[in-house]
């Protein structure tokens, strides 16, 4: 669970204190940093002369929504407010998977992530205990998703390496065989970064995929959450045929999510003007760095 953060930000969080320990990991895919302030560890990957926020959690409180952005990932509720099966692609700290478990029990939420390391610290350093409703398997997403055979409620996309998504995960190739599937109401939930080039080849690539695709924005993070269905019908883009809260609304979540927070978060598409220059992602083209890379050099 990830995006860009100076730790001026991180220190804000959680206070200035000297951190308890600050530990580094490698492993074949990424360089690791676990660093604990109080009761709140951090999950983060080193990348390109800085670091990237993997995940957060609260020991204390573990069902607290550290990383603002997980919150924002509930909008799918709007549209499949009584999700069975999840698949998540990208483990990070599981700090999505603690309030989800627990506002689910009977719901089926299956993680696909590729470093073993990740699935390592997750457990030992972060607090996560995978049971039968919140399995892990140390896949590539796109394989899990490609040899699946299940159809899925829920299917999110939040795998990133040090920072960026792995290119395979961005094409228009891949979202049709995560389209594939989903359920008859299943919603594909993507989280995006704005500011960027890729960001509009990322609608794009969705939007050429999925008929229907609703943007929420989580305030001040930069974090684009897409929401997609394969359905016409009912339309999804009018927020009055949205599931009401008291359709999904569980325990759990009370003080710790704000839907009416949320529906407040929805964001028009790109413009024609913005999105003029962006191409649809393909396993043939899909050069994520160099787009992301475009608007980062162009603003220094």
């Amino acid at each position: 669970m990830k995006r860009l953060l100076s730790l001026c930000l991180t220190a804000v969080a959680v206070g200035a204190a000297e951190p308890d320990y600050v530990q580094n990991f490698d492993s074949l895919y990424n360089n690791l940093t676990v660093e604990k302030r109080g009761t709140v560890v951090e999950l983060r990957a080193r990348a390109h002369g800085g670091e990237a926020l993997e995940s957060a959690v609260d020991l204390s409180d573990p069902q607290q929504l550290v990383v603002r952005y997980t919150r924002t990932l509930y909008s799918a509720l709007f549209f499949q407010p009584r999700p069975e099966r999840v698949l998540m692609v990208g483990l990070g700290g599981a700090g999505f998977h603690r309030l989800f478990a627990a506002s689910y029990p009977q719901t089926l939420l299956q993680t696909a992530e590729l470093d073993p390391k990740v699935f390592e610290l997750c457990q030992s350093h972060l607090g996560f205990r995978p049971t039968a409703q919140t399995p892990v398997t140390i896949q590539d997403g796109r394989l899990f998703v490609k040899r699946s055979k299940e159809k899925w409620d829920w299917l999110i996309l939040d795998a990133f390496r040090g920072g960026y998504v792995p290119p395979h995960l961005k094409t228009e190739e891949f979202y049709r065989e995560c389209a594939a599937r989903l359920s008859e109401r299943g919603v594909f939930i993507s989280n995006l970064h704005a500011g960027n080039e890729l960001y509009y080849s990322d609608i794009k690539t969705i939007c050429a995929v999925f008929p229907q695709v609703v943007l929420f924005s989580t305030a001040g993070t930069g974090n684009v959450i897409a929401c997609a269905v394969n359905y016409t019908e009912p339309s999804i883009l009018d927020a009055k045929q949205w599931a009401k809260d008291e359709e999904f609304l569980r325990p759990p979540m009370q003080g710790r999510l704000d839907f009416a927070t949320l529906r407040r978060e929805r964001v028009p598409h790109p413009s024609a003007a913005e999105m003029k220059q962006a191409k649809v992602l393909s396993d043939d083209f899909a050069p994520v760095e160099f787009l992301n890379a475009m608007k980062v050099n162009n603003t220094r």
